[in-house]
């Protein structure tokens, strides 16, 4: 066991294919010096947060309270999935913790919650995994299923309170398809329009999303710097592939409507907020959910299998855009440009949409 230079109570030891794995020392209630393993650097710990483990545990000792491994194990004879996910949830917070806490009430707890942790087997995670299917939801979501497991398999293991594996490892993940079908045409489209037109940072934004094709976090962080009135181009960050591209302003309408923003804030203010809207993406997509569905998805059996598919949400004013961009015969390099996608290949069903598509190439065939 290798100390810390900068850390007391942190080591760590060398393993055979270089690979660091973190323990931290401290003395328990009792006095008595306890080890615990932290995980490996190639799972992304290191030595700072090795360190505040460590200090968080003595706190929590001064405290009164015990680490983890000790507290289940006074409650609990076995330590089961329900145990481990239980102190899970009471004592990790992010935006997913809630949502997953749902699920797992919902469909877990009751199949293998009660299975001690150390015995549960691959055969019980493809039971569960069948079951889902059986109840026939989506692939995603019986994907979902399987993380929450997966996290809190590995939390239990990260903070010693169960020793094995994880046994979700070995499951495959089913095959998901998330290519949207549905874009509005161009009925749908001013049916939209006139729906969000009262209301000014709806009607921006949806008309910002309609002629850049920006996905929702590029739109939203627009800045006036980014836009060029003057040439009509406007600078958008693409946060999924990590660079920037151009977009262009063709649309008298949204011309106007940026102009009057424009003028009214500062070159690094964002283009679509409004004052007294404390979370703006929160607003939007709720606001728009909600006109998507008296507008669009009333109508869409939730059972049916293509229900995803057909429903229309706020990456459909993308798909929109691309869609219209297809139909009208713009080659697939150009769509690639305005898209900022990766490749030509996520482009080519977008070119398929061109009804004159190879037309020319099959009139007088044969003469």
């Amino acid at each position: 066991m290798i100390s810390s230079k900068k850390h007391k109570g942190v080591y760590h030891n060398v393993l055979k294919d270089g690979d660091f794995t973190y323990y931290i020392y401290y003395r328990d209630g009792n006095g008595k010096q306890r080890k615990d393993k932290v995980g490996r650097k190639s799972e992304g710990f290191r030595e700072e947060y090795c360190n505040r483990i460590r200090l968080n545990t003595i706190t929590a000792i001064k405290n009164g309270e015990l680490p983890p491994n000790i507290q289940i194990r006074k409650k609990h004879k076995v330590i089961t999935l329900n145990s481990v996910a239980d102190f899970y949830f009471q004592h990790t917070d992010n935006k997913s913790t809630q949502r997953w806490k749902n699920k797992y009430e919902l469909r877990i707890r009751k199949h293998i919650g009660e299975i001690d942790i150390e015995l549960i087997g691959i055969k019980d995670m493809e039971k569960l995994q069948q079951s889902l299917v059986d109840d026939q939801l989506a692939p995603s979501t019986i994907n979902c299923y399987m993380d929450i497991v997966s996290a809190v398999c590995n939390y239990g293991l990260r903070n010693d309170i169960y020793k094995g594996k994880n046994p979700t490892k070995l499951i495959k993940k089913l095959k998901v398809d998330n290519v949207r079908e549905k874009f509005l045409t161009l009925n749908e489209v001013a049916d939209l329009i006139e729906c969000v037109k009262d209301n000014s940072i709806l009607y921006l934004f949806t008309k910002l999303s309609l002629s850049t094709g920006g996905r929702f976090q590029t739109i939203l962080n627009i800045k006036k710097r980014d836009v060029n009135l003057q040439n009509g181009i406007i600078t958008l960050k693409d946060y999924k592939n990590e660079s920037t591209y151009n977009g262009y302003i063709t649309d008298d309408e949204l011309v106007e409507l940026l102009k009057n923003r424009l003028a009214i804030i500062g070159n690094d203010d964002y283009v679509v907020y409004e004052n007294g809207i404390k979370d703006t993406t929160k607003y939007i997509s709720r606001r728009m959910s909600s006109i998507f569905y008296d507008l669009f998805n009333d109508d869409i059996d939730e059972t049916d299998k293509d229900y995803r598919k057909n429903k229309v949400v706020i990456h459909t004013l993308r798909h929109t855009f691309l869609s219209h961009l297809g139909m009208k015969g713009t080659s697939p390099f150009q769509i690639k440009q305005l898209s900022n996608h990766q490749s030509l290949k996520m482009v080519e069903r977008y070119v398929k949409l061109d009804p004159q598509s190879g037309k020319d190439k099959v009139e007088n065939l044969y003469n």
